[in-house]
C-alpha cells in the first residue's frame, strides 16, 4: 500500500474561520518552490461544518472593522485580503474560491450595507466584478467598482504602491452601474440603436438586481439618459 502523505505539502495554509472564530477547514496556495505540479490552491473538502458559499475568508476578524468603517472590501482571493489587511485595511473579507453567493451577500449585508469590489480588471475579472454586483444588489447592498491599473491586483499594487496610494484608489471606487455604463461608452455601445440594444441587454440585470427603490429610480434614470 502506497504511503499517506500531506495533501498540502509545499503550500501556505489559511485558516478559514466561522463568524465566531472556529476554525472550520483550510486553503492552500502553492509555494513558488514546491516541487511538482498541482493546481494554485486546494481547499478542505466540503463538510457538514464547512460550506464555502456560506462563510467568507477573513469575516471573523473583519466584522468589527467592516461596522466601524461602514463598508467591507471584498477581495478574489486569500493573498490579496491577507495583504490588504498586513497594510491596515482591515475591513477585508474574501469569497472562497467561488463566484459570490447570494448567502455571503446577505452574511455581509449584517455588518454593512456598502461595498467596494477590488477585483482583477482584466475582462475575467470585470465578469466576475459586476456578477458579484448583481448578487449584493439584491441583498440590498450598494457595491462599487475599484479599478487597478492594468496588470495589477489589490496584493501587487499594496506591496508595490503602500496604503496611501491604495487609500486613493479606494477614494476614486465608482458606483457599479456608472461602471457598466463607462465601459460600454468606452467599447462604443451607444453609437447606433443596434448597439444600444446590446447595452442594454448588458444593463437589465443590473436593474433587475437592484431591491432599493431609490436606487432603481437613480440606475433607470441613468440608463434612459445614455440609451434615449
Amino acid at each position: 500500500s502506497k504511503e499517506p502523505y500531506d495533501g498540502f505539502r509545499g503550500r501556505v495554509m489559511f485558516p478559514i474561520k466561522s463568524v465566531s472564530g472556529k476554525v472550520l477547514a483550510f486553503g492552500g496556495r502553492i509555494l513558488e518552490t514546491a516541487s511538482g505540479d498541482g493546481p494554485k490552491y486546494i481547499n478542505s473538502p466540503e463538510s457538514p461544518i464547512y460550506e464555502k458559499g456560506r462563510n467568507l475568508y477573513g469575516l471573523s476578524r473583519g466584522k468589527n472593522p467592516i461596522r466601524r468603517e461602514g463598508e467591507a472590501l471584498v477581495v478574489e482571493g486569500y493573498v490579496d485580503a491577507v495583504s490588504l489587511a498586513a497594510a491596515g485595511f482591515e475591513n477585508v473579507v474574501a469569497p472562497l474560491g467561488t463566484a459570490l453567493t447570494p448567502e455571503q451577500a446577505r452574511l455581509l449585508k449584517r455588518y454593512t450595507d456598502r461595498v467596494l469590489l477590488l477585483y482583477d480588471s482584466d475582462s475575467a475579472g470585470l465578469k466576475a466584478t459586476f456578477k458579484a454586483g448583481d448578487v449584493m444588489l439584491e441583498a440590498e447592498v450598494h457595491p462599487s467598482v475599484v479599478t487597478f491599473p492594468s496588470g495589477e491586483d489589490p496584493d501587487t499594487y499594496v506591496r508595490a504602491h503602500g496604503p496611501e496610494s491604495t487609500r486613493a484608489l479606494l477614494k476614486d471606487s465608482i458606483d457599479v452601474m456608472e461602471r457598466k455604463l463607462q465601459i460600454l461608452e468606452e467599447k462604443n455601445y451607444f453609437s447606433s440603436i443596434d448597439r444600444t440594444r446590446l447595452a442594454i441587454d448588458r444593463l437589465l440585470p443590473t436593474l433587475r438586481a437592484v431591491r432599493d427603490h431609490t436606487l432603481r429610480d437613480i440606475y433607470v434614470g441613468q440608463v434612459s439618459e445614455k440609451t434615449g
